[in-house]
């Protein structure tokens, strides 16, 4: 009866390797736990058998109790041949749809359980069946497969939703709502809390003298030196690469100077160990009181960063807390030279793309370029985008510097038939109902060219403005744009936000891409973003990818696109582009 139901349904049972239990995930252990739990079930996902139920005899048979054995996590799946058998390993209530339907009140059923295992770890599966036959032939005829490698990757990716994966800590989505909560629950009981930035002193040396995994051990050290000098109800996070955001529930001026001499201290008392070698390791804070210098989440993390710039310039391992007096006046300077700077630019056509090219593999010809934003100044020099996109971000500028690259890009694709290209846009543009209409009215004007244009938003802005940035990408399709999310994997998008905004193109963060070949953890992360990539029917670019051996590999997880130093640098007058161009419409004056 078995074999004539496996038949029936064309089902086939599949015996893979045995399953390794699950194990927890604590800030602490960080993403390498969660990593090694997605590993230790990675074969699971094939393994299934079948089982016939005879309600008259109560008794169960399986179809390969090779498998059967495997999935319950038993010697001998014979021993498991009645349905009390079975269901005494279940952990937990039995599923109400699956006890109906052995009753005899449903025709089928299937669901999801746990089941308790010889070596006394549990293991996911699902189980689905139905009835065939009447009578004294009515048999129950279900199949049973391990879904373990599903359910961890779904509790891998709520870590991740939360956490930072490098350290465990909160990331920096997160950080802000505490951060939020904290300044809110302050002003309501009116008393004093802190807002800290502790940033990392010359992690660069690092990098440069002991290399990247080195440097990440530091970052991770660090993070955990810190944490432990914090209370139960502060919060802390990694909020840029080398930088930790701490919020400290009720510290006044005193308390703050004593908190920040200590984690300076902490972490400057003893050498890191790394496999290169010790690293003696320093941090700066910067600190602003909650809510008398800020009553804002995005006025406290300005502030702090005033503050840590303060710190930073008196030397290593110093801290200073936001003086309005001082930091604003100082802070005033730069944003009004540097708003002279780019308005200056952006009349005297100084504002200019650099195009890199994306490939599908390596040797082929380019067809494809990410435009990034170049800058000169009136001597000439190049001024590097962290120190005018930030200011433009803030006075409001970077709406002028995200419409100037749209033109110039539409420029190159009037003058160049053959070539796409990606353009980046700035959340400040999109949240702007003026501007965004200006940008979006733009691109209707050119319809013919929409096409050959992909509109990319960095994955950690979509989060803060999901609502503005879901009705931005459904009026740009319409005209006939590609959408892409890039960074992808640093702000952890939920899957309902990506079905959502219907997205073309995810650029998988470089963080993960570099070093992929020589790193487990990278792999696996890149294979999960991979398998989520497809699922919603989306193709990906790997950036970063400064090696062959990273590329190789990366194509071989099924990577559509390849971005890199290996497939080109930057160029501002690549061959393709006409003298002139894209400034010049016409590629007539002379290049520059």
């Amino acid at each position: 009866m078995v074999e004539n139901a496996k038949a029936l349904l064309g089902e086939k049972s599949n015996v893979a390797a045995a399953e390794n239990q699950s194990r927890p995930t604590s800030a602490s252990t960080g993403l390498a736990s969660v990593s090694d739990q997605y590993a230790d079930s990675s074969a699971d996902s094939a393994l299934q058998t079948m089982f016939e139920f005879d309600p008259a005899q109560n008794q169960l048979l399986w179809s390969d109790e090779d498998a059967a054995a495997r999935i319950l996590g038993v010697a001998d799946a014979r021993k498991i041949s009645t349905l009390a058998d079975f269901n005494a390993c279940i952990d937990g209530e039995a599923d109400s749809a699956r006890a109906a339907a052995f009753s005899g009140k449903t025709q089928s059923y299937c669901c999801q359980f746990k089941l308790r295992r010889d070596d006394g770890g549990t293991h996911w599966v699902e189980e689905r069946g139905g009835w065939i036959g009447a009578g004294d032939n009515k048999r129950m005829i279900s199949v049973i497969r391990s879904v373990e490698n599903q359910k961890q990757r779904e509790r891998r990716m709520a870590w991740l939703a939360t956490k930072d994966e490098l350290t465990g800590l909160l990331n920096r989505v997160h950080l802000r709502h505490s951060l939020g909560a904290t300044i809110r629950k302050s002003i309501a009981e009116g008393r004093t809390s802190t807002y800290l930035l502790a940033g990392i002193d010359d992690l660069g040396a690092v990098n440069a003298d002991f290399g990247f995994e080195a440097a990440d051990k530091v970052i991770f050290e660090i993070s955990q030196r810190l944490a432990v000098e914090l209370g139960s109800d502060d919060f802390i996070g990694r909020v840029a690469g080398t930088k930790f955001g701490i919020v400290v529930d009720s510290c006044n001026a005193e308390s703050m100077r004593a908190l920040c001499t200590r984690l300076m201290n902490v972490v400057r008392e003893s050498v890191i160990e790394t496999k290169k070698g010790g690293v003696a390791a320093s941090i700066c804070v910067g600190a602003v009181n909650i809510p008398d210098h800020a009553d804002d989440v995005n006025v406290a993390m300005t502030r702090a960063e005033a503050a840590l710039d303060a710190a930073k310039r008196l030397g290593k391992s110093n801290w200073a807390a936001f003086s309005e007096k001082t930091d604003i006046v100082t802070m005033r300077r730069r944003n009004t030279h540097m708003s002279d700077v780019i308005l200056t630019a952006l009349n005297e056509r100084r504002v200019r793309l650099a195009f890199q090219p994306i490939v599908t593999d390596l040797g082929e010809a380019a067809q494809k370029y990410e435009c990034l934003i170049r800058m000169r100044s009136e001597d000439g020099k190049e001024i590097p985008a962290p120190e005018f996109i930030p200011v433009a971000e803030r006075l409001g500028l970077v709406h002028l510097l995200d419409r100037r690259v749209l033109e110039l890009a539409t420029n190159t694709l009037t003058l160049c038939p053959d070539i796409h290209l990606n353009v980046n846009i700035s959340m400040e543009t999109v949240k702007d109902f003026v501007w965004a209409e200006g940008y979006i009215s733009h691109l209707r004007a050119n319809q013919a060219l929409a096409k050959r244009i992909t509109v990319e938003l960095t994955e950690t802005q979509v989060i803060d403005a999901i609502d503005a940035s879901i009705e931005f990408v459904s009026e740009i399709k319409k005209i006939g744009c590609s959408f892409g999310i890039d960074d992808f994997g640093a702000g952890y998008t939920s899957f309902r936000n990506l079905k959502a905004m219907d997205i073309d193109i995810l650029k998988i963060d470089g963080s993960f891409v570099t070093g992929v070949s020589s790193s487990r953890e990278n792999q696996l992360f890149v294979r999960t973003l991979l398998d989520l990539a497809r699922n919603f029917g989306m193709k990906t670019v790997a950036e970063w990818v400064d090696n062959e051996a990273d590329a190789m590999l990366l194509k071989g997880l099924g990577v559509d696109f390849l971005q890199g130093y290996l497939i080109g640098k930057p160029e501002t007058n690549p061959d393709w582009l006409p003298d002139g161009a894209p400034n010049d419409l016409l590629g007539r004056s002379g290049r520059y």
